[in-house]
């Protein structure tokens, strides 16, 4: 073998002392490249013993000198310029098998004139090369069809679920036998076979006896559990590559086709095929500049259930809404079957908490018309979520989210189908009829509050999936659940809206990736192989990162197709600014591949137009300036959106139990951006001094500010004129309040009885009480006599349950001072929405828009 000059040299002369002995360096040209046991040192046996070799690989020398004495002794001492060490017993073999050789050769010299030399008994023989070749090829073939099984081909059944359908014998049945067998016996016989209650003999022999001779497939060519184990999916994986051959198929789903009792997910009636096709919508491009350029078509819609909604559709779909909205069957509304099968027992609790009467016996009134705009993909903000109605409405986007997952899983299947046939047959296909993919897998994106609530969404999913197993569900009990309280520990203080959203685990800080397969869901999968995803804002947030950040991710975002928010309110209560920098993220074009098919990726996705299809369901208690921000920015999707609000409010100051006079008064303000300021100069120049100047007035004053900013500011100034005030509020800090220099934390328990006590006993004539405060702790203050609303709350309860506090009077107050207390708020006509919630809808109208400015109530 040719060697590059100077590579080999003598390895004796660069080694460590006690390394290798000196003897070699006497050896003569030719001699034997071999060394007996026997010639060895004492040294170079300790080193052989300890090492396994002579000279040990750590201590090779790869600075090795150049020259032809050095090449020569490399030849000598082999290829790797070390001397083998061999036995006797070791010597007579290679001389036996060196002499096998050479008379092989001489028996086939006229094939083979060329001498085997020395160096070729080092190589493979041909023997192992062949056998090397074969191997090599069995193992490519193997990976080969295991990735194009993985790919295209049809999973099946894993295993049976007893043993006795182990040893039972399956027969598959044509469209026509099963219209044989009906004609035959009948529909109760069809039932009883699909149950499996038809012994297969009898089957066999029914059909036999009318020819038909029905194909059977024994047991033993069904694949059994584990001969097919699922690959572990990780972030480069696309989401056909993803799809699990054991799992995924769904025989129930394809027969329910073949007998015509399921519609196809092709139907031209099915809104989910209409809308997700691969070019889109009916006159997708004219819908896109409608919904972008905001030029809805507004209909005012009066529902007895719903209240009062608008529908704002694009031209070319104001008709589609009223096709498909009377339908009360699940499979009219195209609901895949297996959750057909347990929808009824899955709702049973729903059915019976409702007080209206039922529409059917599958939906509530509420479900049934919340339903009906889901499953026709338009957005929906529905603004009267409550803690009652929470069921009704997890269980409905629960089930529009699995029949979405399910389409979705169940038309990429299909395909593979259609792909593996043709590469079987040699057809081509046309590459547009399969495009049926995203940039990545996940496709439903759910945002909630607290861990609490992911507790309720996931078991619903669970139940309603009907999966035999569910893995990792322990991890996900110990991290999301809580034990529940017992019966009698609930704070009989506190209002039933408040124990419902802090009950179990209140962590706002989550996020999980569920995956869904036949028989199993997939807890904490991967977000590049989960089907869906749920998290917190926070939780979204931490790994979306920002700008210019080095570590951020979010094309797991690229290809969600709904998004569901459920108690929106909420999130105004942690940082709505994380629920915008989600939605800015949503839908973009991935930076990474991630292993996609683009030749799948349907084409709307490749122009970036995903998010005028994308679906967005808010659910909320009440609609806020920023929801409603939210709705009109980024739902932009082509099948038009809906918003439902309660028709008329009566107003939660009918709530106010003690006799007190309560003024609101209407502040002025030319724009948006300066109604903060106008605010915050009508109470110090106007209503602080009156306080002040007012001797019953000047103590035991509650200040409700709604905004942590407006309560920094406020505080600050309070601070530089001296005056006596406590506070409470939801952040603490310790270096003399100071927010922008200091470390923030969460109000102690300490700090706010201490500034309680202080605001009781007098000891501080005001107190500074912020809204998102009361919204965690609804804590009740006593020693108040007078309240000032700086601002109004958002949610209207809170405004009943602050001028509440002035019952708590304490023990010494006289019938006069009692008869002092008071409540006052300011307002601007951009309250509206807070303002009607509270006074009630018709007394808001004239408040904003009437002459006077100040506004009493008695």
């Amino acid at each position: 073998m040719a060697k590059s000059k100077g590579k080999y040299t003598s390895r004796s002369q660069s080694r460590p002392s006690g390394l290798a002995s000196k003897k070699p360096h006497g050896r003569k040209a030719g001699s034997s490249d071999t060394l007996k046991y026997g010639q060895l040192s004492r040294k170079q046996k300790e080193s052989l013993q300890e090492y396994g070799e002579l000279v040990p690989k750590d201590f090779e020398d790869e600075d090795d000198e150049d020259g032809e004495e050095g090449k020569g002794k490399s030849e000598a001492t082999g290829p790797h310029g070390r001397r083998r060490i061999v036995t006797e017993a070791e010597l007579d073999r290679q001389a036996s098998l060196k002499r096998h050789a050479e008379e092989q050769a001489a028996h086939m010299e006229e094939n083979d004139k060329d001498d085997v030399s020395d160096d070729e008994w080092q190589q493979p023989s041909a023997y192992s090369k062949l056998i090397g070749l074969l191997q090599k090829d069995k193992d490519d073939g193997a990976h080969k069809r295991r990735k194009f099984g993985e790919e295209i081909t049809e999973d099946i059944e894993i295993g049976s679920e007893s043993s006795e359908e182990e040893d039972a014998e399956e027969v598959e049945l044509t469209k026509a036998q099963i219209k044989m067998l009906e004609r035959r016996f009948g529909v109760e016989y069809i039932e009883r076979l699909e149950v499996g209650d038809v012994d297969p003999d009898e089957l066999i022999a029914a059909l036999e006896e009318d020819n038909m001779g029905g194909k059977k497939a024994t047991k033993d060519k069904m694949p059994k559990d584990g001969e097919r184990e699922e690959e572990k999916t990780g972030e480069g994986e696309s989401e056909n590559m993803d799809i699990e051959i054991e799992e995924e198929a769904d025989h129930d789903e394809q027969g329910d086709e073949e007998q015509g009792q399921d519609r196809d997910d092709a139907d031209d009636d099915d809104d989910f095929s209409r809308h997700f096709s691969n070019s889109g919508p009916d006159n997708f491009n004219a819908r896109i500049t409608i919904a972008e350029g905001k030029h809805w078509v507004i209909t005012p819609i009066e529902d007895p259930i719903l209240g009062q909604a608008v529908l704002q559709t694009t031209e070319a779909a104001t008709t589609k809404h009223d096709s498909t909205g009377d339908r009360k069957d699940l499979a009219a509304l195209h609901v895949k079957r297996r959750l057909r099968e347990r929808w009824a027992d899955f709702n049973t609790k729903c059915m019976m908490e409702t007080n209206e009467k039922p529409i059917s016996n599958l939906f509530t009134p509420l479900q049934h018309h919340l339903f009906r705009h889901m499953n026709q993909y338009c957005d929906v903000l529905f603004c009267s979520r409550t803690h009652l109605n929470a069921r009704e409405i997890r269980h409905s986007y629960a089930l529009h989210a699995l029949n979405h997952v399910i389409k979705t899983r169940d038309r990429v299947l299909k395909n593979n189908q259609r792909i593996s046939k043709a590469q079987s047959e040699n057809k081509d296909i046309d590459i547009s009829e399969i495009r049926d993919q995203g940039f990545t897998r996940p496709k439903i994106l759910i945002i909630l509050p607290f861990r609490n609530t992911v507790v309720d969404v996931v078991k619903s999913l669970i139940q309603l999936s009907g999966s035999d197993q569910q893995e990792q569900k322990k991890r996900f009990l110990d991290d999301f659940d809580s034990p529940e309280p017992e019966a009698g520990e609930d704070d009989p203080d506190k209002p039933a809206d408040h124990v419902a959203a802090f009950r179990g685990n209140v962590d706002d800080h989550f996020r999980l990736g569920i995956k869904f397969t036949r028989k199993t869901v997939k807890l904490y999968a991967d977000f590049y192989s989960a089907d869906i995803v749920i998290a917190s804002p926070l939780g979204l947030r931490t790994i979306i990162g920002a700008e210019g950040d080095k570590k951020r991710d979010f094309d797991y975002l690229s290809s969600i197709e709904v998004v569901i928010l459920d108690q929106t309110q909420m999130f105004l209560m942690q940082n709505w600014d994380h629920i915008e920098h989600i939605f800015d993220h949503l839908n973009c074009i991935p930076k990474v591949a991630h292993g996609c098919d683009f030749s799948r990726v349907k084409n709307w996705y490749l122009d970036g137009r995903a998010k005028n299809l994308r679906q967005t369901l808010i659910f909320s208690d009440f609609l806020t300036p920023e929801i409603n921000a939210l709705f009109n920015k980024h739902c932009r999707n082509v099948s038009g959106r809906i918003k439902v609000r309660p028709e008329e409010y009566t107003g939660s100051i009918v709530d106010v139990i003690p006799q007190v006079q309560q003024t609101f008064t209407r502040i002025e303000s030319q724009s948006l951006t300066d109604e903060a300021d106008v605010r915050f100069k009508y109470f110090i120049e106007k209503t602080l001094p009156s306080l002040r100047k007012s001797a019953i007035n000047q103590s035991h004053t509650l200040i409700f500010i709604p905004s942590y900013f407006d309560f920094v500011r406020l505080r600050n100034y309070l601070e530089d004129g001296k005056c006596s005030f406590g506070q409470i509020c939801e952040y603490v800090s310790s270096t003399d309040f100071c927010f922008l220099v200091c470390t923030i934390a969460y109000t102690t328990t300490s700090d706010v009885s201490r500034a309680r006590s202080n605001f009781f006993h007098g000891r501080v004539n005001f107190l500074l009480y912020t809204e998102r405060f009361h919204f965690f702790r609804r804590y009740n203050i006593r020693g108040t006599h007078q309240i000032v609303f700086y601002a109004l709350p958002d949610n209207p309860r809170f405004y009943a349950e602050v001028v509440n506090f002035l019952m708590l009077k304490s023990a010494g107050v006289s019938a006069a001072e009692e008869s002092t207390f008071s409540c006052s708020a300011l307002f601007s006509k951009y309250d509206a929405l807070k303002l009607e919630r509270i006074v009630g809808t018709e007394r808001a109208r004239r408040m904003c828009a009437g002459a006077r400015n100040v506004f009493t109530f008695a």
